[in-house]
């Protein structure tokens, strides 16, 4: 898939020299099992993580309860790196989707690390980018926003045919729609695009969904 139609914002790795990344990967390394939080909401920013293996879900509790998955991330990515503005707190939990490994970064060495390579700019720019992925989830036929959150799984996940451990409820908050209309989008996306079960949705029809949403693609 061309940069241009890519479904989602880069990982840091790429946008630093791979022996800038491998600094970040000497720091001690963490495994999380499928399930377990990595972050959680309302902690203070001490650190990020470096994630090398695996996948996971980023979820944000409103003030009245209610939950939004906000996106997911895979190898390559940092997790955390919102929170260690002075005085801030993390904004979401990141949950373990698959079995997963990270390296614990100190804050004051994640900052000295971007500000040595310049990175303020472009963790902003990635920052703006996944607010507009999340933007464009809302926009159009449920069906059409549902093959866009799928697709955009997919390539984090780096595999053409996954299955993955998610609810209709969580990919109604990802989509922002009811539960019963992600029900009736499924249908729709036909057993050639996902299989579903109760908690396991698999795509088996990649090239499928993305001729469905054609340039469509954020």
């Amino acid at each position: 898939m061309s940069e241009e139609n890519s479904l989602h914002s880069p990982p840091l790795r790429s946008l630093v020299p791979r022996e800038e990344w491998e600094r970040l990967t000497r720091y001690r390394p963490q495994t999380y099992l499928a399930g377990r939080a990595l972050l959680r909401q309302g902690d203070q920013g001490t650190h990020v993580l470096a994630l090398v293996e695996g996948l996971v879900k980023v979820v944000r509790t409103e003030p009245d309860g209610r939950q939004r998955l906000l996106g997911f991330r895979g190898e390559g990515e940092i997790l955390g790196e919102m929170a260690l503005q002075d005085g801030s707190v993390r904004m979401a939990d990141v949950w373990a989707l698959r079995d997963s490994r990270a390296h614990i970064v100190p804050a004051q060495d994640f900052r000295r690390f971007v500000q040595e390579n310049r990175l303020a700019r472009p963790i902003f720019e990635l920052a703006w980018n996944r607010m507009r992925e999340q933007a464009a989830l809302c926009e159009g036929a449920v069906h059409e926003r549902l093959a866009r959150a799928l697709l955009r799984l997919v390539e984090v996940a780096g595999s053409e045919e996954s299955h993955f451990c998610l609810t209709r409820e969580e990919l109604a908050q990802h989509i922002d729609v009811g539960r019963k209309a992600v029900s009736k989008a499924l249908e729709l996306l036909g057993p050639e695009c996902v299989e579903v079960g109760n908690r396991r949705i698999k795509v088996v029809g990649a090239e499928s969904l993305r001729r469905m949403v054609g340039d469509r693609i954020v």
